[in-house]
């Protein structure tokens, strides 16, 4: 199994947007869901929100035989509503050409 994990910064003014969100996937009616897109992509995701001084982060993890492809899956499939979502919190473009994916700089376990 593979390992990916990224950061999204979340905009300036955009944290309580971005909270309402993710109360929103959470709850009954749309975890389900949420989490079968992620399941037919191969992927495990977890989801952190990093506070700093400089600003609020997303880090997501990801879990899986590929998650590189994975997340490739998630954004091609990505649903009208939600890219409208990523790009006005995170100014992530899903229609773009991807971001370029983290490089691994160091493994305890290798």
């Amino acid at each position: 199994m593979a390992a990916l994990a990224m950061v999204m910064p979340i905009l300036p003014g955009k944290k309580d947007k971005w909270l309402k969100m993710i109360e929103e996937i959470n709850s009954p009616s749309q975890k389900p869901d949420f989490d079968a897109v992620r399941e037919n992509a191969g992927l495990h995701e977890r989801t952190f929100l990093q506070e700093t001084p400089m600003g609020d982060f997303v880090i997501l993890t990801y879990d899986g035989d590929d998650p590189m492809a994975g997340f490739g899956q998630i954004m091609q499939t990505m649903d009208d509503e939600f890219a409208a979502f990523a790009l006005d919190v995170h100014g992530l473009d899903a229609s773009a050409p991807p971001p370029p994916m983290p490089t691994l700089v160091y493994d305890s376990r290798s």
